[in-house]
């Protein structure tokens, strides 16, 4: 399957969508303390402190999805021969990614807030890197729906670079507000509160585009779609 320029919004969106959940943004506040070592209080006069874990942070994660990513597009490239049965499987799953979005909030999932799993905090920037490596793996139960959505979008490509690729993407959607906080904890933890109160809209919104996209997919029709759309494609690297 051809990578439109489409789907890379596609997945920034999502990336940004699992920082909004409830689940994320309820403790992001305590992230930039817990890996900065800057008291809560602190956190909007000590800018410069906080930004460097920060960044090393998100690089942590960033690194551990692309890595999630590429092994989706390897186990796609073993399946290449299969691509119509393979691009069914992706639309029927992004169609119930896109129903567990709506469903698993409703049934109280995705809303609870987690504690930390290290009572050390960390001392260096690789340290706040291996947090946010840790990250990537202990909350994908948390962010499992929008993680689910782009390794779906990544295992048709067969492609390990096209899958590592929508995966960065995805770092980057979740990692920028991560960045921002940091740099304006105060100003844009109210902007992010203001979406977590209309969260029901934003994810239902979100969930039908998944939906969509997932029977485009299913029925053949997406590299159609996007081609009409963007006017051009990536083909496996």
């Amino acid at each position: 399957m051809e990578v439109s320029l489409v789907t890379y919004p596609v997945a920034f969106t999502a990336g940004f969508l699992s920082f909004a959940s409830p689940c994320v943004l309820a403790l992001v506040p305590g992230y930039l303390s817990f890996i900065s070592g800057v008291a809560f209080d602190e956190l909007g006069s000590r800018t410069r402190d906080v930004m460097l874990p920060t960044i090393a942070f998100v690089t942590g994660f960033a690194v551990v999805f692309t890595a999630f990513g590429a092994s989706a597009g390897l186990i796609g490239y073993s399946l290449v021969g299969q691509q119509e049965t393979l691009n069914m499987i992706a639309g029927i799953s992004l169609i119930f990614m896109g129903i567990l979005m709506v469903a698993l909030p409703r049934l109280g999932m995705l809303q609870d807030t987690r504690r930390f799993a290290t009572a050390r905090r960390p001392t260096t920037l690789a340290g706040a890197g291996l947090v946010g490596a840790a990250f990537a793996i202990g909350w994908t139960p948390c962010i499992g729906p929008f993680l689910a959505s782009v390794y779906t979008l990544a295992l048709p490509t067969g492609s390990p670079g096209l899958g590592a690729s929508l995966f960065l993407t995805y770092a980057i959607g979740l990692g920028i507000p991560f960045l921002l906080a940091g740099l304006f904890v105060t100003r844009t933890m109210t902007t992010f509160r203001w979406l977590r109160d209309r969260w029901t809209v934003v994810n239902a919104t979100a969930a039908s585009v998944v939906v969509v996209l997932g029977v485009l997919i299913a029925t053949g029709r997406f590299s159609v779609v996007t081609q009409q759309l963007a006017g051009i494609g990536f083909q496996g690297i």
